[in-house]
């Protein structure tokens, strides 16, 4: 997976799918960066956000990110409300930008001042958003998240945010909250099932290897069903314009929830998969190598060794031959790319993974969908096949006679939907899209 910003970029990437079940998950993240979060404007209609996020290693940084030009990337501390932007997407130097805050007596952030360093300086006001902190009943768990309300008066529209695959929190959606704040919509933001203050059981690939009686992605999907219940309760939110965003998994995961609801306003996918979980993960095997440099023979042992696997799992027949070739792989000095899963004990084990997850097809839902859908995808992703995933959800939508979806492939963007290789910016027409398609629709 990449390695630079895999945090936000894969949100969290579809390597860690060949899942398992965990009841505990990251730690309660800090929040130091709370007192500077939310939206600045500059001038006229331009917002710059300032997004809590936590990293690979579990750090507290903050993104900044200009919703006009699509630059994203990490601020670094200079002092305790002084900051430096640098030309790539989690390096301080060279210094491109420097941030500094004016605070009040209580500490909290009210304008933001930004010394370019071609000399230009600029001043950005804070927008006035509420954040409250809230919980809710999921199917079989508690979870806890943040709200961000607009300044202005409702009943708003919101939208719901849906994680990547992972041990993920409400930190981890890099710097969509904001910008989907900044348009004026009311957005829910939760720490995953078994994460962060949240309870529960979660499938996927980060703690080891488990069995339950329970079919993906079901839970999740119940989770953002009990977020859609709880916002349409609130007297300051639009019950009829409540929508959903994700990415990875959680673009999947949009399109399941809207088969199972008509109450949903919207469904916007980005970078989620959409054919056969095991046919995704099958491809992620070359691209991922590939985009690594792999030569060919180490490609072509690992995806050998990959459809062996399939193989077993499918039929539970050749459990010996597995475990041969396995042994023989980590001899090599390759590391199987998915062995999160693992390593796998038995044949039983293989075969759960089969019936409960890898066999998982999402296209038979998304015929049932019949609220707008909005399709983004990567060019370059190396999670997700765009071309593919874009025409299945093409092929299936039309023939299902849905009248009203869009989908887009961006040039030289990566699973993030961030310009590839830096990651220093979102790909051109990111926002641009959103911001349109969200405000015809709203």
């Amino acid at each position: 997976m990449v390695a630079r910003n895999r945090a936000w970029q894969c949100l969290i990437g579809w390597i860690v799918t060949l899942c398992s079940l965990s009841a505990t998950g990251a730690e309660t993240p800090a929040r130091p960066f709370d007192a500077y979060a939310g939206n600045y404007r500059v001038a006229g209609d331009r917002i710059i956000g300032i997004n809590p996020f936590i990293m690979d290693d579990k750090t507290s940084v903050m993104l900044i990110a200009d919703y006009s030009s699509g630059v994203v990337r990490r601020l670094f501390p200079v002092t305790a409300s002084e900051f430096v932007m640098g030309a790539g997407f989690n390096a301080p130097e060279p210094a491109e930008l420097k941030v500094r805050f004016e605070l009040d007596e209580r500490g909290n952030a009210t304008s933001m001042s930004l010394q370019q360093a071609a000399g230009s300086q600029s001043v950005a006001e804070r927008v006035a958003l509420k954040r409250e902190e809230v919980s809710f009943k999921g199917i079989d768990a508690q979870l806890a998240g943040t709200l961000i309300l607009p300044p202005t008066k409702g009943p708003h529209p919101a939208i719901v945010l849906l994680h990547g695959s992972g041990p993920l929190t409400r930190y981890s959606f890099g710097p969509y909250p904001n910008f989907f704040s900044s348009l004026g919509l009311a957005v829910l933001i939760y720490d995953k099932r078994g994460t962060g203050n949240s309870t529960g059981l979660r499938l996927d690939a980060s703690t080891g290897v488990a069995m339950r009686d329970s079919q993906y992605p079901d839970e999740l999907a119940g989770d953002a069903l009990a977020a859609l219940r709880f916002l349409q309760q609130r007297d300051d939110i639009d019950p009829k314009r409540i929508g959903f965003w994700g990415s990875s998994e959680g673009g999947m995961l949009t399109t399941q929830v809207a088969a199972r609801s008509q109450e949903v306003a919207f469904a916007i996918n980005s970078s989620g998969f959409m054919e056969p979980l095991w046919q995704t993960l099958e491809y992620q095997v070359g691209a991922i190598r590939r985009d690594r440099g792999s030569p060919p023979e180490v490609i072509e042992k690992e995806q050998a060794f990959f459809a062996l696997m399939l193989r077993v799992a499918r039929t539970g027949q050749g459990w010996e031959e597995f475990r041969k070739a396995e042994d023989e792989l980590a001899a090599s000095g390759n590391r199987w790319l998915f062995r999160g899963r693992g390593p796998f004990t038995s044949v039983e084990q293989l075969r759960w993974d089969w019936d409960h997850i890898l066999s998982f097809d999402p296209l038979p839902a998304l015929a049932k969908v019949r609220c707008p859908v909005l399709g983004l995808f990567g060019e370059q992703d190396i999670l997700t096949p765009a071309a593919r995933t874009s025409e299945n959800m093409r092929r299936v939508l039309t023939q299902a006679g849905h009248e009203d979806f869009t989908l887009e492939v961006f040039p030289r963007a990566g699973h993030s939907l961030s310009e590839r290789p830096e990651g220093k910016r979102m790909a051109p027409g990111v926002f641009e899209t959103l911001r349109s398609w969200l405000k015809a629709h709203l």
